[in-house]
């Protein structure tokens, strides 16, 4: 027989597996099978030169959930064997940890091609066998998540030689491969001031949500979590007031909206209640912003004038200034 415990587990595996639908996940599946539309124009022998993608927006805006998830759906996407049974990578996703350099990111992508990469080689031999590995695997769409970590210093030298490194993944010979480069707000950088990379690229934004503004966008999002958790929405929940708290307390990230009322939802489980409040919400954010409980967003009077970063700023250990030592008066 299943118990109580083993229930409320298998619901919360469910549900942080589940896909919240936004408009910003439809929106990035109408632009990445364009893009994908045209790779294929491209093989043909058409297509424009823009064959950038950017996806660009803060972390807890759902960017990268949305990014794997759209990926992940797309059958033409998975490798499969051509008729000379050679495994055929037609995507490949790749991301970028925040210590690698250019030369990393190039052995690292060889070896998910299966080839070598050796530290040894210079720089540009390596991104030249990279350039023959992609197009010898069938590979037309890279994806590189956290892209602005290759960026290693915010020096034009820096950037522009990123710039250099990508656009020449996107001259390799007879094949057009497409770039989907997804990142936070550094990563506008590269498509700043200079228009060659511009000039070749799209973009598209997670921007965060705001209230007024997005509080029918919250409050879907909040009655379809609860509903798959089979709770019932506290009518306290609906109001602008509430709702206004619930952006504030998220910064406006879809991502950490949907991490923040999924938590409520299972303490509300938790506890055997038949509907999530606000109480719920309260318990979830001070448990992950460590706020004192008169600075908890969720029920401050002053909420507005709170900001979710500060949440620790009385630990901060206050700077304290030497004493200045009296000089002795001169007889």
């Amino acid at each position: 027989m299943i118990n109580k415990a083993e229930e409320l587990r298998a619901l919360r595996v469910r549900e942080n597996c589940r896909i919240v639908s936004t408009p910003l996940t439809k929106h990035l599946r109408i632009r990445i099978e364009e893009f994908w539309e045209h790779a294929q124009d491209c093989l043909a022998g058409g297509g424009s030169r823009r064959r950038t993608l950017a996806i660009i927006g803060e972390s807890g805006t759902g960017k990268s959930t949305a990014i794997t998830h759209v990926l992940n759906s797309f059958d033409e996407f998975k490798p499969y064997k051509n008729e000379h049974n050679e495994k055929i990578i037609p995507m490949l996703s790749i991301e970028v940890e925040y210590s690698f350099t250019p030369k990393d990111f190039a052995i690292h992508v060889l070896r998910k091609l299966g080839a070598d990469g050796s530290y040894s080689s210079n720089e540009t031999v390596l991104y030249d066998e990279l350039k023959n590995q992609l197009r010898a695997s069938g590979t037309i769409l890279l994806h590189i998540d956290e892209a602005q970590h290759l960026k290693k210093s915010g020096s034009s030298k820096a950037v522009m030689g990123l710039k250099d490194r990508f656009k020449s993944l996107l001259v390799i010979e007879n094949w057009p491969l497409h770039l989907i480069l997804s990142g936070v707000d550094d990563l506008s950088e590269l498509f700043t001031g200079d228009q060659q990379m511009p000039n070749r690229s799209s973009v598209m934004r997670f921007d965060t949500l705001s209230s007024p503004a997005d509080n029918k966008r919250v409050e879907e999002i909040l009655a379809d979590i609860a509903a798959n958790c089979g709770l019932k929405v506290d009518k306290a929940l609906t109001t602008p007031d509430f709702l206004g708290r619930l952006v504030k307390a998220t910064g406006g990230g879809i991502g950490t909206l949907i991490e923040m009322v999924r938590a409520a939802c299972y303490k509300a489980l938790a506890k055997e209640h038949l509907a999530v409040k606000a109480k719920d919400f309260e318990f979830v954010y001070g448990r992950t912003s460590g706020s004192l409980p008169s600075e908890n967003i969720i029920t401050a009077k002053a909420w507005v004038d709170l900001d979710r970063s500060n949440a620790l700023i009385d630990l901060v250990p206050k700077t304290v200034e030497p004493k200045r030592s009296r000089k002795k008066a001169s007889k």
